[in-house]
């Protein structure tokens, strides 16, 4: 019984610690993305923890300012997951890498060209830098974030070295079909991995607590 009950163990943990991926620092990343402005007449004006609002909360993302309808271009392959337009951001896109558990997000852009639920190509065009929303009495710019599951982090060292493209590269017909009309089946199959890789873990845990709990409740 001990010899199975070490087995069970050790096999939980052999599975638990296969299916963690490689933390990659984001310089890592860095050289895995695009700019997310196209051409060499851009700049980051401000930065990740600036005030705003006369300090009543804090920026939380970098500007990139270049002229009014600068293209701006998807960091890496993905699916847009959101369009949109409010009175803070203005344009907005959100991008979710096929690669990365975080959202790339876009604001104050002064046109979109692309729609939710569809899939696109690293350089792909997504819009035009602008000055929409709450940045209408600012210089055009782009505001660009990145959003993980605990919320906002510094986008700039995921950006800083990336490489500049001067154009946008051209959209394959196949990824521009909405994700509802044609799923990816890179990114399907990665959620169907993902969604095993949850059961494995979760079935995993219950095998090792139901044991120990068993005999706990023997010695008891």
């Amino acid at each position: 019984m001990k010899t199975c009950f070490t087995f069970l163990v050790l096999a939980s943990l052999a599975v638990l610690t296969s299916s963690y991926k490689e933390v990659k620092k984001p310089s890592a990343i860095a050289k895995e993305l695009y700019f997310p402005v196209a051409g060499n007449q851009s700049n980051v004006g401000s930065v990740w923890g600036d005030e705003r609002e006369g300090g009543r909360r804090k920026h939380e993302g970098i500007d990139i300012f270049a002229a009014k309808g600068t293209p701006v271009v998807a960091i890496s392959d993905g699916v847009i997951e959101y369009t949109g337009n409010d009175d803070i951001g203005g344009k907005t896109i959100t991008l979710q890498p096929d690669d990365y558990e975080w959202e790339a997000y876009y604001a104050h852009l002064d046109v979109q060209y692309v729609s939710n639920g569809q899939r696109v190509k690293k350089g792909q065009l997504l819009g035009t830098v602008g000055n929409t929303g709450n940045a209408r009495t600012t210089p055009a710019h782009l505001h660009f974030g990145i959003y993980t599951d605990n919320g906002a982090v510094d986008p700039l060292p995921y950006v800083k070295t990336s490489p500049k493209i001067t154009s946008p590269v051209s959209a394959d017909k196949t990824q521009t079909t909405s994700r509802s009309q044609k799923p990816s089946s890179t990114k399907s199959t990665g959620t169907v991995n993902k969604q095993i890789e949850k059961e494995v873990k979760s079935a995993a845990v219950k095998i090792v607590t139901g044991e120990l709990l068993r005999r706990i409740k023997i010695r008891l």
